[in-house]
This record gives C-alpha cells, sequence and structure tokens, in this order.
C-alpha cells in the first residue's frame, strides 16, 4: 500500500527562532502545505537569507521537522482521493434569475391606472 504524499514546503531558519511573512520559523523546520503562503509572503520568504526553503513530497520529509500543518491536508487529500468531487449545479445570480418585483415609487406608478387627482369629496 502506498503513502499518500502531497507538495510541501520546508522552511528552516539559520537561528533558534524567526519571523517573517507573519510566521515563525525554527532552525528544526517547519513544513507547509502548497498554498498556505500568498505569493508576496513566499517572494519575502525567499528573499530572506535567514530562511532556507526546500520544496519536496510530505512523505520525504526528514526527521524533527514540524509536521503539524500539513497533517489537515493530509486528511483533505486523502478523502478527496476516496470519495470523487461531485459536480454541484451552479448557484444563479439575480441577474440569471426570473425578474425581481418592483417596489417603491416606480411600481405604484405602474400600478395605478387610475387618475388620482388628491382632491377628496
Amino acid at each position: 500500500m502506498s503513502k499518500l504524499a502531497i507538495a510541501v514546503l520546508v522552511i528552516a531558519s539559520s537561528v533558534p527562532s524567526f519571523r517573517r511573512a507573519g510566521t515563525t520559523f525554527t532552525d528544526a523546520g517547519k513544513a507547509f502545505p502548497e498554498g498556505y503562503f500568498t505569493e508576496e509572503q513566499l517572494n519575502d520568504i525567499h528573499k530572506e537569507k535567514k530562511l532556507s526553503v526546500r520544496e519536496m513530497q510530505s512523505d520525504a520529509i526528514p526527521e524533527g521537522v514540524d509536521t503539524s500543518l500539513i497533517s489537515a491536508a493530509l486528511t483533505a487529500a486523502a478523502a478527496e482521493k476516496k470519495t470523487p468531487a461531485k459536480k454541484t449545479p451552479a448557484k444563479k445570480t439575480a441577474s440569471q434569475t426570473e425578474p425581481t418585483k418592483q417596489t417603491g415609487a416606480k411600481a405604484t406608478d405602474k400600478a395605478s391606472t387610475t387618475n388620482d387627482t388628491g382632491a377628496s369629496a
């Protein structure tokens, strides 16, 4: 039986603890699932000389690396593999549905067929 693997980034700091892109990195390393960071955050991480970034499969992560963040990603990938995605019909937007009922002054004007002069008898 083969072990399920997903693409991950393993990021380690050259110092015991270092923050960048709103995340704390350690010298032991931490694994992040693909798509965890925005493109801007990834650019900042790659530019930082105190961080090393390696891309690998989750089943190749070295011992000692914090893998707590990829547990959910692995669980989701396993569930997706077991049950194929169902196609759900797209929701209709207001412009795709039947015309809406008019309200307000314009609707009242259109609904009124008699001339009202405002005079009382």
